[in-house]
């Protein structure tokens, strides 16, 4: 008998979590299709592996005594095939001077569309990323890694603002430059603020954090960034970095992947590392 991988891998998952529903919700299938992948495999091996169990199912004596070997020998093929690859990470442009180089990743800037970002971590196009934004989608993992305040930046020699800080009244006065993205048509700032918002004189637009960096360097308007992408900049930029005059709530930096990965050895390692500079920031 040659064994398809495939079932040997959709068995194990069902085995872990004795759950034909979390296996279809990981691997991102539906559930009949993992029901036919184990009749299929049962039919294999000549013996049932899954019993029902008041609601839910148990193993078998012969899926017990199969798991253990199915796991190994998936591990095997699994670190023969990935483990010379470099992973693809999106990751925000704002945070990817902290990650410094990490030999086994390559890091990407995200889409803007994010339906495009999921789909691609679904069909294993991209590996992990680092982002703001979030899926209630079961078949991913979700960790909340960071969290960044949000800054004011403006040109240091800025006519309108002579001090090291706004009041809200000047913020709202003075020129502003906005993000293109949004999310269910709510800019960045409506995103995060606390507090009910003035109309705002928005005469710019900016694709990502570098880019509103460059258009607040070079004209009198204002942007807004985190504040370690502003601290590690400023200089550079000529940029004065001042206090968030508005009410709002820190930015979560979240680390998505696909429930599939979790015990890859690879992406473990890539993903405490990542972890680890973000953590040092």
């Amino acid at each position: 008998m040659i064994l398809d991988l495939n079932l040997a891998r959709t068995f194990v998952l069902v085995f872990q979590h004795q759950s034909f529903t979390k296996a279809a919700e990981i691997l991102g299938v539906s559930q009949p299709a993992v029901s036919k992948a184990i009749r299929k495999l049962e039919s294999d091996v000549g013996d049932a592996l899954f019993v029902k169990s008041g609601r839910g199912i148990s193993p078998t004596s012969r899926a017990v005594s199969l798991a253990t070997d199915f796991q190994r020998a998936i591990d095997i093929i699994d670190n023969a095939v990935f483990s010379k690859n470099r992973l693809s990470v999106y990751c925000v442009e704002a945070l990817m001077h902290s990650l410094g180089d990490i030999d086994a990743a390559t890091f990407k800037v995200p889409p803007l569309d994010q339906e495009l970002l999921f789909d691609q971590l679904r069909a294993q196009q991209i590996d992990l990323v680092i982002d703001t934004t979030t899926t209630k989608d079961t078949a991913f993992e979700i960790e909340c890694i960071h969290t960044e305040p949000i800054a004011v930046i403006c040109r240091k020699d800025h006519p309108e603002i002579c001090g090291d800080s706004l009041n809200k009244e000047q913020y709202f006065q003075l020129d502003h430059i906005e993000y293109k993205a949004t999310r269910d048509g709510r800019s960045f700032l409506e995103i995060f603020a606390e507090e009910p918002l003035a109309h705002r004189n928005i005469v710019r637009q900016a694709s990502n954090q570098a880019t509103m960096a460059m258009l607040a360097a070079k004209s009198d308007c204002i942007g807004l960034v985190f504040e370690s992408f502003a601290r590690e900049w400023a200089g550079m930029l000529n940029l004065k970095v001042l206090p968030m005059p508005v009410e709002c709530r820190d930015v979560p930096i979240h680390m998505i992947y696909h429930k599939r990965r979790i015990q890859d050895p690879q992406h473990q390692m890539i993903r405490e590392l990542i972890k680890q500079r973000i953590h040092n920031i």
